[in-house]
């Protein structure tokens, strides 16, 4: 006896331990840190980190260059030799460059990569959330056959019940089994799935032990309450796909200013001490002296550079355009679909009225001998499944909103689901 009490406390603690160390997490949660696991997103940081670097780099250019020259020769002449010896200080500087801020289009490709990991943020988000819902579908879908279950467990009693008395042959039992095996068989499919979209959302969040992972439900119904979400033309306009054509656009638009930065002149200047080792010249001096460079004929090479910007920025504007289409008519769906599934979910709830006085009629039936034993399981699996269909729906709608707000960058509202 009290072995079997010692074993019996060891269980509920090991129990109460395991369960404390479950991992119970929210949506917000899972987004934030399947962001911060994201290589992808730590990628894109580096870019930037990378862009910055080149735009200071490009933009040093762009003033003078100083630099230092030591040389020294050895001149062997007939009837004697000598040394030339030189210190030097050369300022290269291309003007250009300077007053045209050529470097501004480097720092275009630093906004650029910004835009690019803001995106990238967002489709980490909507996979994290989407993957969320799946989860949280499952997990409903799995209690209401735990209470189909229990249901097909009472109904069997009853069933054996009535066949003892002789009031039911031994067929209706083999049905009610026959339903039970199906049921749980069902359940071990769906266990399964479960588990892989478990181990999916653990890779996704860096989480070790995705087997302790625990998610906490969603307020559905007041989810699906709240007025439509709305877009305006303004709001599309600042995505992070469409920032990022218009930076590039501006970039190649910036890219002539390059051109003609290299048509204008170029500046040299320089100066220092010569030590002269001929016996027959006139000895050490100083020297100064400056020149410019000007390109002259480069066969229409600039020419053709400026006309390759304005092409490239016409057809990155038509990309534009086009990404700005597809956004708008995907954003008009998912409002399409939130509406429709709020006319759903309430036609679903008048449908589960009529399927719960149903299956009422039907367990009342059942034991007065009324209807057959089919007819019975028949309207416990339609209750059943009116009451899955309400929670998924309830679910799909708030995958809808989740989608909605991510493709308008409005990732933090989901803060407030």
């Amino acid at each position: 006896m009290r072995y079997h009490t010692f074993l019996f406390i060891f269980y509920f603690l090991t129990n109460q331990y395991l369960t404390a160390q479950k991992s119970v997490l929210s949506l917000r949660t899972c987004v934030e840190r399947a962001q911060n696991n994201s290589f992808l997103i730590h990628a894109g940081e580096k870019k930037i980190e990378a862009a910055q670097k080149n735009y200071q780099y490009i933009r040093y250019q762009s003033l003078p260059q100083i630099n230092g020259q030591l040389s020294t020769d050895y001149h062997k002449l007939d009837p004697y030799s000598f040394n030339q010896k030189s210190a030097l200080l050369t300022i290269d500087w291309s003007p250009g460059d300077f007053f045209l801020n050529t470097a501004q289009m480097a720092k275009h490709d630093k906004l650029i990569a910004q835009t690019e990991m803001e995106q990238q943020r967002l489709d980490v988000s909507l996979r994290c959330a989407l993957l969320y819902i799946h989860i949280l579908q499952q997990l409903e879908r799995r209690e209401l056959m735990k209470r189909r279950l229990t249901l097909l467990d009472t109904h069997y009693n009853v069933a054996e019940a009535l066949w003892q008395s002789g009031i039911r042959t031994r067929f209706d039992l083999l049905q009610t089994e026959t339903e039970i095996a199906r049921l749980k068989e069902d359940m071990t499919y769906l266990e399964l799935d479960h588990q892989n979209y478990i181990q999916e959302l653990g890779q996704l969040i860096g989480e070790k032990n995705p087997g302790d992972i625990e998610i906490q439900p969603l307020d559905t119904k007041h989810i699906y309450n709240r007025p439509l979400p709305e877009i305006s033309t303004a709001t599309i306009e600042r995505l992070p796909a469409i920032e990022s054509y218009k930076l590039r656009i501006k970039a190649q638009q910036l890219h002539t200013r390059i051109v003609t930065a290299q048509e204008l002149p170029h500046l040299n200047v320089f100066g220092g001490f010569m030590q002269d080792g001929d016996p027959a010249g006139d000895g050490n001096y100083w020297q100064t002296g400056a020149g410019i460079s000007l390109p002259v004929f480069r066969w229409k090479a600039a020419s053709f550079q400026k006309q390759e910007s304005k092409v490239l920025s016409q057809a990155l504007d038509f990309q534009k355009q086009e990404t700005e289409r597809n956004i708008s008519v995907f954003i008009a769906q998912i409002q399409q679909k939130l509406a429709k599934l709020k006319d759903v979910i309430q036609l679903q709830h008048q449908r589960l009225k009529i399927t719960e006085n149903a299956f009422k009629i039907a367990d009342a039936n059942y034991q007065a001998g009324l209807i057959t034993n089919l007819e019975y399981l028949a309207a416990q699996q339609q209750l059943n499944e009116t009451q899955f269909d309400i929670q998924k729906t309830q679910l799909e709608y708030t995958g809808a909103l989740i989608q909605f707000y991510i493709t308008t960058n409005q990732a933090e509202k989901i803060n407030e689901l």
